[in-house]
């Protein structure tokens, strides 16, 4: 099946466009409970899931599986396939699920839908659609190549959080003087792509004058340790001031059944 392309309304900028290979199956189910108290959405403890333990293999061994449930209603919400269907969000806000599969977590905000929030495992780095050799799946690993690529600019990098994770947080444009790699499918002067995906086919894309903010997070489970990515991603580049506290009001919800690494 064929993934979504996002193209932002005002600028046309290029997001990206991926795919699977496998077919959709039903979602594994994955009850789970905790004791009293309110959470901020209004919801008792007592009805948010709590992640159960995944295999250390997943996200690569999880068999290929995608659904789009589209808005969620009030409290909170477990993944049906991303994390091994083991990640819990409790937004405040309205948001849209847009995908929801072995690959990618991806929502936008419900009163401005051109902006959104992705989250992924291990994905790694690009350079003309092929894996960089030699970069290890690290926050430092990925942090380094992207502020060693020539295509590409980072700010400087600051302390953030996944949920109680701890995070590397940088911004990152396409650098001055670029060529375009995105051939007629770019909508904008250049487009390219920086990040490949453990199971889904396609880059993810950036273009000018876009800016991403990415959230690096090294975590460990099932006795194997991998690459935990959020990435904050506006429509104008001008939005992210305003939409970046609504993203962090919900990377702040987010439990995974992992500890950092």
């Amino acid at each position: 099946m064929r993934r979504i392309v996002l193209l932002t309304s005002a600028l046309a900028l290029l997001a990206a466009a991926c795919g699977s290979t496998g077919e959709s199956q039903d979602p594994p189910s994955s009850p789970g409970a905790s004791g009293g108290g309110t959470t901020a959405s209004g919801s008792t403890a007592a009805e948010v899931p709590v992640p159960d333990p995944i295999r250390g293999c997943v996200p690569s061994c999880n068999p290929p599986g995608l659904t789009q449930p589209g808005p969620l209603p009030p409290g909170p919400y477990e993944t049906q396939w991303f994390f091994g269907g083991e990640m819990v969000i409790t937004p405040t806000e309205s948001w849209n699920v847009h995908e929801d599969s072995t690959g990618e977590f991806a929502l936008e905000l419900g009163s401005t839908p051109w902006n959104a929030v992705y989250f992924w495992e291990d994905v790694y780095p690009l350079e003309n659609d092929e894996r960089v050799d030699g970069v290890p799946m690290t926050a430092g690993g990925l942090l380094d190549w992207i502020r060693e690529d020539p295509r590409l600019e980072a700010s400087k990098p600051h302390r953030g959080r996944i949920g109680d994770l701890p995070a590397t947080v940088v911004d990152v444009s396409i650098s001055e003087g670029t060529a375009n790699e995105g051939g007629a499918d770019c909508p904008v002067d250049v487009c390219i792509g920086w990040l490949g995906f453990p199971q889904w086919e396609g880059p993810w894309g950036i273009a000018i004058p876009q800016v991403q903010r990415v959230y690096l997070s090294e975590v460990a489970y099932g006795g194997k340790t991998h690459l935990f990515v959020a990435l904050i991603y506006p429509d104008n580049p001008a939005d992210m001031e305003t939409f970046s506290p609504h993203a962090e009001d919900l990377l702040a919800t987010v439990q995974v059944p992992a500890s950092p690494a």
